[in-house]
């Protein structure tokens, strides 16, 4: 080995080179006495590393020639998903009923230690045995109720797999197919003590009668979701597109330029619009009378709530002019059972513009009577949404 060589090596490996490769003979038949003779190949220089790994407390080599991820896989640790994995994960497969949680945690140990992946666990609560409020309102004027056909209660576990940037990324369409043809021995097909994993019945079945789904695994259901602590606007921010924009060009206060990510939308003026589609769609789209007349509601009843010193809001689409009330960075907390505590601001503005409860003239029964200001309705039922946002890819595309 040259000068040049042997200062390296010692550069890479100050202890073990000192104490292994300096000192100890390698003879090869008669013609090699020692490695300053001859040199040291690659081969040779990775194979008395792994014979002195009790010299080195850590081999530098062990990136360079094992580069692989070291995965944590402790079966008394709890992985359980943050905002931190993601933002775009693999549903592996999941469990619900007794030992679902153990099982579940079983899979992950297993995928984390044989398989060398990160897998989290993921626990959602369903509720299906409460009443929800409907669309529309019944002949009472009441808010619709409506109930499930199903009425029962259950916890479900999901095992999510890995952490991807992009939805489209090749290392998560890779892992993907992977994660359905794998078969660990957790989800064996015959466990001695059952299974509660979701769709293990019917895959037991499908290889009873020979179909296809017998070419993948256990988990052959997968698929990519979003991390699932992870807000939806992380995701998506809505956006405009160039016609929608120049519709609200121009007004005063357009809610494409509040400031918050949500607002209250307080009413609701319908309308459509007419286009040739033989032609340009954005250039020739003509708005009928009917959405002109709704943008002039909606104008009307944003400047009246304006002189009263609301911050009101108005936005005006291809089908619809709505106004909204209000500017808020958060809707709430949200609750264990998944429901939203709203924030008072956002609920105040809510019931300020709800419809009242009054009783129905020569009758015992209650309906509910909208709210009006200068003779324009307000909705029924006032409701939080997200703030448009201007596309700005949209924008510069519009400039060519």
């Amino acid at each position: 080995m040259d000068h040049e060589s042997e200062s390296a090596y010692r550069q890479l490996l100050p202890i073990c080179y000192s104490s292994t490769l300096k000192q100890t003979p390698f003879r090869m038949g008669e013609k090699m006495k020692s490695y300053r003779e001859f040199g040291i190949s690659l081969a040779m220089v990775t194979g008395l590393l792994l014979t002195t790994s009790t010299l080195c407390a850590e081999n530098p080599f062990d990136y360079l020639f094992f580069p692989f991820q070291k995965v944590d896989a402790d079966p008394e640790k709890r992985y359980a998903v943050t905002q931190d994995q993601g933002p775009w994960m693999v549903m592996a497969t999941s469990f619900r009923g007794p030992g679902a949680e153990k099982q579940a945690h079983n899979l992950i140990i297993e995928l984390r230690k044989e398989f060398k992946l990160e897998a989290f666990m993921h626990r959602r609560s369903y509720d299906f045995s409460n009443k929800v409020e409907g669309r529309g309102i019944d002949k009472y004027g009441k808010p619709k109720q409506m109930v499930y056909s199903r009425n029962v209660q259950f916890d479900e576990i999901a095992v999510l797999v890995g952490n991807f940037e992009s939805l489209q990324s090749d290392d998560a369409q890779e892992l993907l197919k992977k994660i359905k043809t794998m078969h660990p021995r957790t989800l064996g097909p015959e466990p001695n003590a059952g299974t509660t994993q979701v769709y293990a019945g019917l895959r037991s079945l499908q290889r009873k009668l020979n179909l296809s789904a017998d070419k993948k695994g256990p988990m052959g259901r997968a698929f990519i979701i979003r991390n699932p602590n992870l807000p939806a606007e992380y995701f998506t921010q809505k956006s405009v597109e160039p016609f929608v924009e120049r519709l609200n060009s121009g007004v005063a206060h357009s809610l494409l330029k509040n400031p918050g990510k949500y607002s209250v939308q307080v009413a609701t003026f319908r309308g459509k619009v007419v286009y040739d589609i033989e032609k340009d769609y954005d250039a020739d789209a003509a708005v009928s009378n009917s959405l002109v007349k709704a943008a002039e509601d909606a104008h009307k009843l944003v400047t009246a709530l304006r002189k009263q010193g609301i911050e009101a809001y108005e936005y005006h689409d291809r089908h619809e002019s709505v106004v909204c009330v209000g500017s808020f960075q958060s809707l709430g907390m949200r609750q264990i059972d998944g429901k939203i505590n709203l924030e008072p601001r956002v609920a105040a503005v809510m019931k300020a513009y709800g419809a009242q409860r009054v009783q129905i003239p020569n009758s015992t029964q209650f309906g509910l009577r909208p709210k009006t200001l200068g003779g324009i309705q307000f909705d029924i039922q006032p409701r939080p949404i997200h703030v448009p946002k201007k596309s700005i890819g949209s924008s510069y595309l519009s400039r060519f």
